[in-house]
């Protein structure tokens, strides 16, 4: 994975301009001057199936002396020494009920759902609102592939952009809003910490964590205020240390490490904080659920993908059952559940239509979303036939990442990253600090016992038809779309595969 592509997702994620670097200089101490060519910036990934992550630099002017105290926030984990030595806070994750196996006594099994009922038991209408940031976001980031292929968190960006309004005000705050569909700061706050614990799940059964985090350097004072937001809203935990010291950098890689499941180590080795960097918003995605009903190991066999550069030879799955056929512009589309109320839908464009056209059709975005949780358990899609379905799906591995600045000036944000309009005053009263690039990589890996990633949604089960449905050959051997959807029906991860 440590090829050229792979190490531009840490070769930087901000960048300021020669003056405010001379004037940085100047006044850093002796151990923390670096010559320009050296510079970099950190790129906080959001791994194993999503990554991002916001760095930002100095420029002119003085901070309020105000430090950040120790807060009474618990997450997990943090078991490597490194972490645990710059934590300054930790959030507080649900503590859930373990799944108590087959075996267990009804009140055990009882006692399981009702920790997963209240986990899911967000308030009325979070949902509202999002429709238009995750329709527009996901044609933005998957359109013009070519013939790789690219996978990208709807979820994961939504959060990370989130917090980065918590930090900034004016219209560097309001552009960020507009793209996600908020009315208010604090509605924001309200949606985002609802998504969060609709997403999270840690029973022993299904895992999704949506973990982040806000990395301070030791020589500057921060708004404490901004600090507790992002932990209590956010479930943020706090970290502090000497920018440009390798015991910091590597605390910051040992975090991304553990709340990824290693992953994404070849990526994470190669993260560093640079001297120069303010702050940094790092953001993970972690999701792993095995099939409702498994692949049959002896189903799989190899078979011909016909790439756009080329026919290739992998395993496809196979597996037959009822179930519904959907129809789109330009695509058909199919539902494989996860345990515990996860979906992945297979969206095949149809013969001579690529997935860029499928995309520009319109009607992918409104399909997904036509089946979030509504509360009524019914499917929104009204194309939709009952048939007894022939899945060929591929194995595969397919991860990506992108730089989303220029995707996201084309989506309305625009002010975070000029020097000259950017506003982070809610968090540092430095001048001209901005944000010179945005990362994101992903990963998912598919195989006959289920998705590791990160992100997915429950999509409640069609009704049973009363007749023998008709047969349906459903093979993926061309170049095509997908969704992971949680219990809440929200896409948190979406792709193309073009080469499995």
């Amino acid at each position: 994975m440590k090829d050229e592509r792979s190490k531009k997702l840490y070769d930087g994620i901000t960048h300021v301009d020669g003056a405010l670097v001379e004037a940085a200089q100047a006044d850093a101490p002796a151990r923390h001057r670096r010559p320009w060519a050296k510079w970099a910036a950190l790129a906080a990934c959001l791994v194993l199936a999503v990554v991002g992550a916001v760095t930002l630099w100095p420029g002119r002017g003085a901070n309020k002396p105000q430090e950040p105290q120790s807060g009474q926030y618990e997450e997990p984990g943090y078991t490597q020494e490194p972490v645990a030595h710059f934590l300054v806070s930790k959030a507080t994750y649900p503590e859930m009920v373990q799944y108590p196996g087959e075996n267990a006594s009804e009140k055990a099994y009882q006692a399981w759902q009702a920790s997963v009922r209240a986990q899911r038991g967000q308030m009325t209408g979070y949902q509202n609102g999002l429709d238009g940031f995750l329709a527009d976001s996901t044609t933005q980031f998957l359109s013009g592939a070519g013939t790789e292929n690219r996978v990208y968190s709807p979820l994961n960006v939504y959060m990370a952009l989130a917090m980065l309004a918590e930090t900034t005000d004016g219209d560097s705050r309001q552009q960020i809003l507009d793209l996600l569909g908020a009315d208010s700061l604090d509605g924001l706050r309200d949606q985002a910490s609802a998504i969060w614990n609709a997403s999270y799940r840690a029973d022993g059964i299904v895992t999704t964590r949506l973990a982040n985090s806000l990395w301070l350097r030791d020589d500057m004072a921060y708004n404490q205020d901004t600090a507790d937001t992002l932990a209590r809203e956010y479930y943020a935990s706090t970290f502090r240390g000497e920018m440009g010291s390798e015991a910091y950098s590597e605390a910051l890689r040992a975090w991304l490490s553990e709340q990824t499941g290693g992953l994404l180590d070849g990526y994470i080795e190669d993260v560093e904080l640079w001297p120069e960097t303010v702050l940094a918003l790092a953001s993970t995605v972690y999701y792993k659920a095995g099939w409702e009903d498994k692949f049959p190991q002896n189903g799989t066999a190899p078979g011909v993908f016909h790439a756009a550069d080329g026919d290739v030879t992998c395993d496809f799955m196979h597996r037959t059952e009822r179930g519904y056929l959907y129809r789109g512009n330009g695509f058909t589309a199919v539902e494989n559940r996860m345990l515990e109320g996860g979906s992945m839908w297979l969206i095949l464009p149809d013969e001579g239509v690529d997935v860029d056209a499928v995309l520009a059709g319109g009607d992918v975005m409104p399909f997904l979303l036509a089946n979030k949780f509504i509360g009524s358990g019914a499917n929104g899609w009204a194309d939709r036939d009952y048939y007894t379905i022939s899945l060929s799906l591929p194995k595969f591995d397919v991860s990506s990442d992108l730089n989303l600045l220029q995707g996201l000036r084309a989506l309305g944000v625009t002010d975070v990253f000029d020097g000259e309009t950017a506003d982070f005053s809610p968090i540092t009263d430095f001048e001209g600090v901005f944000v010179g690039k945005v990362e994101h990589a992903a990963r998912v890996t598919v195989d006959e016992e289920g998705v590791e990633a990160a992100a997915y949604t429950v999509i409640p089960a069609p009704g049973a038809s009363p007749e023998q449905p008709a047969p349906w050959d459903f093979t993926l051997d061309r170049p095509f779309l997908f969704a992971i959807t949680g219990t809440d029906g929200l896409p948190l991860f979406v792709g193309v595969v073009n080469q499995p």
